[in-house]
């Protein structure tokens, strides 16, 4: 069994942390069909605006940002019932998942449907995420070891962008592009189950008295000192960061093919940019161990501006560009997945707040969803006001300002984000 000792790298067997982490390749196969295809597919196919589209996923997040907090404390009062807690997440996630694609609401019905099973997929993912990621920090007390843990569930959460990138389009070369979305989500289904299979076999390995299994306590409420206490600055840095990444995420399908007019080419784009990420994953984790978590976060971001902001110089048609700028961006993802949760987990270890564990990861899972409803609601609501019509020639202004939205903005942010992080790298040497 595994204890809570501190450990070294050999320690940990690959097998219990490919079981830990299997969860996580579901949770990021979920990701893109919910934040990116869903909103396609309900424009197009179902016939809501893109106006109401952003609407309904910023209330969403808003709920994201109530519910979440809730959920990091019922985790940390009742972390005795871990997997149970992981089951129930799993059951409103593939709930959510099932309804929102293979079981789609037509007519007057399809804006309240919509919105319903995205609130339970979303429900689901917190939970999961929340939970998977409180235990990856603190399932050891080494810190090197928790960015060893972080990189391999990030790596799997990178394998399931990758076969969500490449399942609609392979899918929809023999079915339509709706019973495509159908066979992804019983596919998502049936990885769920096997990630919550692998997972309590990870939970039986640890030993009875590991703090995982038995809890750490009594905890108390703390989110609104946690959100407002010695971490907010990291939490702002969090945000804007996700917040940059956010506004292309949420755009990329009408980049590439309103402007780019390339849409064959999609989910080669995706596979480029994930893959990068994934293969970049190690020398991230190397590193973080020789010039410090906080210094390769930076770098990582520096990376990402000075690649991406080459998308504003594309023209359409302008295939081989892009590919080059997914790679080279995509170098840069791993250490925004991985990082921040290391860097986390070492601050509530050093504060001895391990009790409210799970709520300050529902702080950080909070970060990335707030950016989301932002980049949704703002960006889709702006686009609309430009006249742009997803799928239809639109005017060069439309265009232009899509373009604006999609590189400029989050370079700008990102930027703003390198900046604090930085100020914070040089107060602690000084």
């Amino acid at each position: 069994t595994i204890t809570v000792a501190a450990m070294t790298e050999a320690t940990i067997q690959t097998g219990s942390l490919l079981k830990y982490g299997g969860i996580a390749l579901p949770l990021a196969f979920a990701g893109l069909p919910l934040y990116i295809h869903a909103p396609d597919l309900y424009t197009r196919h179902f016939g809501l605006g893109i106006g109401l589209i952003g609407a309904i996923l910023l209330g969403v997040r808003l709920f994201d940002a109530i519910q979440d907090p809730v959920i990091g404390f019922l985790s940390d009062k009742f972390s005795q019932y871990r997997l149970a807690i992981i089951y129930i997440g799993a059951l409103l996630m593939g709930t959510g998942m099932l309804g929102l694609f293979s079981f789609p609401a037509e007519h007057s019905y399809t804006a309240l449907w919509f919105a319903i099973n995205v609130i339970l997929a979303t429900t689901g993912f917190s939970i999961l995420s929340i939970n998977l990621n409180m235990i990856g920090g603190f399932w050891v007390n080494n810190k090197t070891q928790r960015t060893r843990i972080t990189t391999t569930r990030e790596s799997l959460s990178l394998l399931g962008l990758l076969l969500a990138a490449a399942f609609p389009s392979i899918a929809s070369q023999f079915v339509s592009d709706q019973t495509a979305y159908s066979h992804l989500a019983v596919t998502f289904t049936v990885l769920l189950i096997i990630g919550i299979w692998l997972f309590q076999s990870f939970l039986s390995e640890l030993a009875p008295h590991h703090p995982i299994k038995q809890g750490y306590g009594q905890a108390k409420w703390s989110f609104l000192s946690i959100l407002m206490g010695q971490q907010r600055r990291y939490f702002t840095i969090c945000f804007l960061t996700y917040l940059a990444a956010a506004i292309p995420a949420v755009m990329v399908l009408f980049f590439i093919r309103d402007y780019l007019q390339a849409e064959a080419w999609t989910p080669l784009f995706l596979i480029i940019y994930f893959l990068s990420g994934s293969a970049l994953m190690p020398v991230w984790y190397r590193l973080s161990k020789k010039v410090g978590k906080q210094e390769a976060w930076l770098l990582s971001m520096l990376l990402a501006v000075a690649t991406f902001v080459w998308a504003y110089t594309l023209v359409p048609q302008d295939y081989f560009s892009y590919a080059i700028i997914c790679l080279l961006s995509g170098c840069a993802l791993g250490a925004d997945l991985a990082l921040p949760p290391s860097i986390l987990a070492d601050s509530v270890e050093n504060l001895g707040e391990q009790e409210e564990g799970s709520q300050h990861f529902a702080v950080l899972a909070l970060m990335p969803k707030i950016a989301l409803a932002i980049a949704s609601g703002c960006s889709f609501l702006i686009l609309e006001q430009l006249s742009f019509v997803p799928g239809t020639n639109n005017s060069q202004q439309a265009l232009t300002g899509l373009v604006l939205l999609y590189a400029i903005v989050p370079c700008l942010i990102k930027l703003l984000s390198a900046f604090l992080l930085w100020s914070d790298i040089k107060r602690q040497g000084d």
